[in-house]
């Protein structure tokens, strides 16, 4: 996107951009505003699947807040560096997102502020947000008794629940690296990006 935000300013009002990456959506989405482009189309897929997408028009139909935050929602429930949720998609996971319009606050601490992050503080409404995504009537506010809940009283197999509460936040964590700290920066040139190891990653000798 730096290079998008280079041709804008040397007069280009109307961008292209040819992709097979989904992240370059999100991403394109996230920083429209940003770049103070007029318009952004993506030029998406190849064959059949060939599609051209507009940016401009997705990002001002969703309105600042979320187009800002959507990174992390992509992060978090699903993308290359991120493991997604069993079973659950990208329409499963946004459905409760438009019920649960609290989960957006926590979701924009992820996004910027995402040094902060503590488990008091993103995953009180992430719990709940998780326990929706693979129960929608349900009024569990923990992952963790929901877990037995639909393992022990629903006869569900262990990829049908959701995860622990402890690996629910280190997944959070790298969720904030990956789109608070890495998608976020994408107008910057040279980002500071902090240890992974500190947001839910562990060194090892052949890396992470």
């Amino acid at each position: 996107m730096i290079h998008v935000a280079d041709a804008v300013r040397d007069g280009f009002k109307k961008i292209s951009i040819t992709t097979v990456d989904t992240d370059v959506i999100v991403i394109a989405i996230s920083v429209f505003k940003d770049t103070e482009a007029d318009e952004i189309w993506i030029a998406f897929a190849t064959g059949k699947h060939f599609r051209y997408i507009p940016i401009y028009d997705i990002a001002q139909s969703l309105g600042p807040l979320q187009s800002r935050i959507i990174p992390i929602f992509h992060a978090f429930t699903g993308c290359d560096t991120v493991s997604s949720f069993a079973g659950r998609g990208k329409k499963t996971a946004w459905d409760p997102w438009n019920t649960f319009p609290e989960l957006s606050s926590v979701f924009r601490q992820m996004t910027d502020q995402p040094s902060t992050i503590s488990r008091d503080s993103i995953l009180p409404l992430l719990e709940r947000y998780v326990v929706l995504l693979y129960h929608r009537t349900s009024e569990s506010n923990s992952v963790n008794e929901a877990r037995e809940v639909f393992f022990a009283h629903k006869g569900r197999s262990i990829e049908s629940v959701p995860p622990t509460r402890e690996a629910l936040y280190q997944h959070a964590k790298r969720s904030v690296y990956q789109a608070g700290f890495i998608l976020i920066q994408c107008l910057i040139l040279q980002p500071v990006l902090p240890s992974p190891d500190l947001y839910g990653w562990k060194k090892q000798d052949n890396g992470m």
